[in-house]
């Protein structure tokens, strides 16, 4: 009865988690739309999103871009892509890069054009000119962050000099390409193995202190628009090899273990730490030989856990993973208590993808 209502409260706590997540997903931001306007040697685009919203500007060659990555946005209802073909400007275009940051890809026939970007109340404005421009406006400031210091007004110039064209940065890792929104991966199979302490008194001094585990893992992301939340399941196999303290006959101990939980995920650049917690389902079996007084015992048992860790993203499809994880489970082997908890030290490869 206590295994049937721990799992009933388990389950009822992931459930109004999910529909916490439905409810704040209303109040994501949008990237609303993308136009743009040929003002004689120059031409402006105008890019609405909410105010407040952080931003981040570079340039990337082979082909030559310029790329603007908006932190806090959670969908995109702009064109995919606006053909231009004006002024070098090939097209535009915009998708969710990852969950929360939504990408926009300015793309160049030939060398990236001086712009400058500008904050405005309906979004940010991207001003790209030809040479003869009038070289009496105030000069431009190539990138224009968002901070939390309010900006400082800048007093005019009288003659400013023109600037060098600005040269696109030179970026060789994988993620220098745009990801298209069907290039999205919100699903992942991984595989790792690791060390598992065990916190029976009685099995650790017939079998050590812990032994070498296998695991097997598969998550999804919710579909919400809020900061990353998946569905995680794992199988963990263990097994260990001891021997009886009285007559040293050989002891095998087998645990299966099942979890499934709700985890939190929040990227930074090419890391992705999470934290989350869920329920487990525990089997464990002693083999004893043959010929020995009792026979094999065994049986199952209902946990809990709590899990940490980081993913590291070393290719498009291709994660490394390193996690920690703590299980709390007694259960009730033929009138004695078996503590079937312990922490799990691992790491592996993780593969995401779409279905």
């Amino acid at each position: 009865m206590r295994r049937v209502k721990t799992s009933a409260i388990l389950l009822s706590l992931l459930l109004f988690a999910g529909n916490l997540l439905a409810v704040q997903a209303t109040q994501a931001a949008d990237l609303k739309n993308i136009r743009y306007e040929k003002k004689g040697s120059q031409i402006e685009f105008l890019v609405e999103y909410p105010a407040d919203i952080p931003y981040d500007s570079f340039s990337l060659m082979n082909p030559n871009r310029l790329v603007l990555d908006f932190m806090g946005i959670r969908t995109v209802s702009s064109p995919a892509m606006i053909p231009v073909g004006q002024m070098g400007i090939e097209s535009v275009r915009s998708a969710l890069n990852r969950p929360g940051v939504a990408r926009v890809v300015f793309n160049f026939t030939d060398n990236v054009p001086q712009y400058r970007i500008e904050e405005t109340e309906s979004g940010l404005t991207i001003t790209f000119w030809e040479e003869e421009i009038d070289m009496t406006r105030r000069e431009p400031e190539q990138v224009v962050k968002k901070t939390l210091i309010p900006p400082v007004e800048e007093k005019t110039r009288p003659e400013p000099k023109a600037k060098k064209p600005v040269q696109p940065q030179t970026r060789y890792t994988s993620y220098d390409k745009d990801v298209a929104p069907e290039e999205q991966k919100n699903m992942s199979l991984g595989f790792s193995a690791g060390y598992l302490t065990i916190q029976d008194d009685t099995f650790a001094e017939v079998y050590g202190e812990g032994g070498i585990f296998f695991k097997g893992e598969y998550s999804v992301v919710l579909p919400v628009k809020v900061e990353s939340f998946d569905i995680w399941t794992g199988f963990t196999y263990f097994q260990m090899e001891g021997e009886t303290t009285l007559t040293q006959e050989a002891l095998t101990l087998r645990i299966t273990n099942l979890s499934l939980a709700l985890r939190y995920l929040h990227r930074f650049s090419k890391f992705e730490p999470f934290v989350g917690a869920g329920i487990d389902y525990i089997v464990y079996k002693e083999i004893l030989p043959e010929d020995y007084v009792i026979g094999s015992v065994g049986g199952s048992d209902l946990g809990f856990h709590v899990q940490g860790g980081v993913y590291f993203d070393a290719l498009p499809y291709l994660s490394l993973k390193a996690h920690i994880k703590y299980l709390i489970s007694k259960a009730d082997a033929d009138g004695l208590e078996v503590n079937l908890g312990g922490v799990e030290y691992g790491a592996g490869l993780v593969f995401r993808f779409n279905l």
